[in-house]
């Protein structure tokens, strides 16, 4: 199975569209918020499920503030992040990561990428697909491939 995870698009779709013609055979889609209301929009270029959260730049959105995934052996916390103060560390996103049983957590939020194992956790940030921050500005995102026993191999990838 194959999983693109993204983040921070804020109303700029063309990344996202280029990571879609680039990666084939993608069975799911995380979206970590701050999407700005282009939901549609994004199940539009996604042609597979896709499971997303509320950013703080989703006013509107009705998706949840953070959600669980459940994909091969892995059980994934997804959130933007702001509700847990990860600009400044990323312990609480863990212990709630803890407390709902999952072995993975992805966030977005701060635009920087992250994959990493904190307190047992694989904490994955994708940074952003259209506001990157970290030195060298480039968009990024993230790819999860889990193999047929349900192992999960998470790559960070340039746009």
């Amino acid at each position: 199975m194959k999983v693109i995870i993204i983040s921070d698009s804020h109303g700029n779709l063309d990344n996202v569209r280029k990571i879609m013609e680039k990666e084939k055979d993608v069975d799911r889609v995380i979206h970590l918020g701050d999407l700005i209301g282009q939901d549609e929009q994004l199940k539009m270029i996604c042609d597979c499920p896709i499971y997303a959260v509320r950013g703080n730049g989703d006013f509107w959105s009705k998706n949840p503030m953070s959600d669980t995934v459940e994909i091969g052996k892995n059980k994934i916390f997804i959130t933007h992040g702001h509700n847990f103060g990860v600009d400044f560390g990323i312990d609480r996103l863990c212990y709630a990561a803890k407390e709902q049983g999952c072995n993975i957590a992805m966030y977005g939020h701060t635009h920087v990428p992250e994959n990493s194992v904190f307190g047992g956790i694989i904490v994955v940030n994708p940074g952003s697909v259209s506001r990157p921050r970290q030195l060298n500005h480039k968009p990024t995102y993230a790819v999860m491939k889990v193999d047929e026993k349900g192992k999960a191999d998470i790559r960070i990838q340039y746009v």
